[in-house]
């Protein structure tokens, strides 16, 4: 079959890929669209296969924020220039309209997603063909919007890092007050890493190696309590702790706000919700995207 310039422009328009590597898939497949389709994608998965090992801590964290939830999402790549490039966009704004539009509950249901009649997953491939970069979805997760809740949404460094924070609230209070407390909150996780919501959310893992470590550290500097007494040091330690990586008992860090520092779950309820009339304002859940990690 006779391979067109109409023809390896028609397949160029459905990939994105380049006029020669589409020539050749149809030269290949003797002119087939969908054989060449495929040979495309599947040189697509062979690039990410061949580029696995390539460090992809590039990229952008992805937030998206509708009536009924809000959601995040990492795509990374090797270099930061891919991250701004044309196609790379497009991918994200193709899972962004899935996020938006369709029940996504995972990295998996993400790229297995139809949009406009284009499965997210064949685009990526079009994508790795075309930028030879290891190139993928990473991280996915969601918040459903729970009753008199609202959403702050923070994206800090051109998508280096995403935060979104959902406050519960009793009463009535205007709305772009509500978001700006929970922007801020938001502000607060991006700034200060935090690993959990509150202390019966912490990993047990996690205590259990500040323990060690706070063991460990008492041993070694030569003043060591009598056995009965460790204990209670070593848990003494891992409040302290615990009080830097959980987002309520976290202090707030907004000084010009915060001038008695009070910590996140305080401020909220004794600053905030007082201002706006408010019987309780909490802090329910929240996700944190760190690009790379």
């Amino acid at each position: 079959m006779q391979i067109t310039a109409s023809l390896v422009n028609e397949l160029r328009q459905k990939t994105g890929v380049g006029m020669m590597q589409c020539k050749k898939a149809l030269t290949e497949t003797d002119g087939d669209m969908e054989k060449a389709l495929e040979l495309l994608r599947k040189q697509g998965a062979a690039v990410a296969a061949k580029r696995a090992d390539k460090a992809a801590k590039e990229g952008r964290v992805y937030l998206i924020e509708t009536a009924e939830k809000a959601a995040a999402f990492e795509l990374t790549c090797e270099t930061e220039p891919v991250s701004n490039n044309d196609d790379f966009v497009a991918l994200a704004a193709l899972a962004t309209k899935a996020v938006e539009t369709q029940a996504i509950a995972s990295v998996e249901d993400l790229k297995n997603a139809v949009v406009d009649g284009v499965k997210i997953n064949d685009r990526l491939q079009d994508v790795l063909v075309k930028i030879q970069e290891n190139i993928d979805f990473r991280k996915f997760a969601e918040i459903k919007k729970v009753p008199n809740s609202v959403f702050g949404v923070y994206s800090h460094m051109k998508g280096k890092i995403g935060v979104i924070t959902e406050l519960a609230f009793e009463g009535s209070a205007d709305e772009a007050a509500l978001k700006q407390a929970a922007k801020d909150i938001a502000m607060q996780a991006a700034a200060f890493a935090p690993v959990a919501l509150n202390d019966a959310a912490v990993p047990a893992e996690t205590i259990e190696k500040e323990k060690e470590i706070a063991k460990a550290q008492i041993e070694a500097s030569g003043k060591a309590p009598k056995p009965e007494f460790l204990q209670r040091q070593i848990d003494g330690r891992v409040a302290k702790v615990l009080k830097e990586i959980v987002l309520e008992d976290q202090e707030f860090f907004m000084t010009e706000k915060n001038p008695k520092k009070l910590s996140v779950k305080d401020y909220l309820q004794e600053v905030v919700a007082k201002q706006l009339g408010l019987t309780s304002l909490k802090v329910v859940n929240f996700i944190r995207f760190e690009r790379g990690n």
